[in-house]
């Protein structure tokens, strides 16, 4: 069983208490949004799942959304909880939006562009959640993100890079990402810097762990 609503997880763990049925494991997602930025830029100590969930609103929220899950392990189900990374895909999301200003040769920096984004390409987040449904070895929470962050300024320039056009880089400065913005400018320059450690050493192997792989597979004609 796949689940990812707050309210739906914790229905589902009251139904399987309750309602007579043989589900054995229970895939929940969850998001990396759990533990808030980087202390320091760059971060020598990347985030791991034993550490606690940050006192801001993505953290309550991935919180009460684990928490709302939960409940399903006490009762003897194979419970595991992928805390994802941002996802690039061909077919939308966030890769979209940093293509954007390529189109028009501008190669987008966002603030500084030190800060580190955590990603996961689409096909390695897919195959970890197959991993996770047919392993039963696996149990409990795992980062689903590549084993090598980068900078904004990296990605930027690396997707300029694999569309093989000529660009400008050019810097956002971050009073004028807060100004269009608002509060989503936080997220937006906010660095996190996640550990794949967990699910490597659980055996999980990426086809895509460097952002040159992911770009090449995403952006190729």
């Amino acid at each position: 069983i796949l689940c990812s609503r707050v309210d739906g997880s914790r229905l589902l763990a009251d139904s399987l208490s309750s309602v007579p049925n043989n589900v054995r494991t229970v895939v929940s997602a969850s998001a990396i949004g759990w533990y808030g930025p980087d202390p320091q830029i760059p971060n020598g100590h990347p985030f791991t799942e034993d550490m606690p969930a940050v006192d801001d609103f993505l953290g309550s929220t991935c919180q009460a959304w684990e928490a709302s899950i939960g409940p399903v392990a006490k009762n003897g189900r194979r419970l595991v909880i992928l805390r994802t990374g941002i996802v690039l895909s061909k077919d939308g999301g966030a890769l979209k939006e940093f293509l954007k200003p390529l189109r028009l040769g501008v190669a987008a920096i966002l603030g500084h562009g030190k800060q580190v984004i955590s990603w996961i390409h689409i096909d390695d987040l897919v195959n970890m959640y197959i991993r996770a449904i047919e392993d039963e070895g696996l149990t409990g929470v795992y980062n689903a993100v590549a084993p090598v962050p980068v900078s904004n300024k990296q990605l930027v320039k690396e997707m300029a890079r694999a569309r093989r056009k000529f660009f400008i880089p050019f810097h956002v400065p971050a009073f004028l990402l807060k100004w269009v913005l608002g509060e989503m400018s936080i997220e937006v320059l906010k660095s996190a810097t996640v550990s794949a450690g967990k699910i490597k050493e659980a055996g999980f192997e990426f086809n895509y762990p460097t952002i040159e792989t992911a770009l090449s597979n995403l952006l190729q004609k």
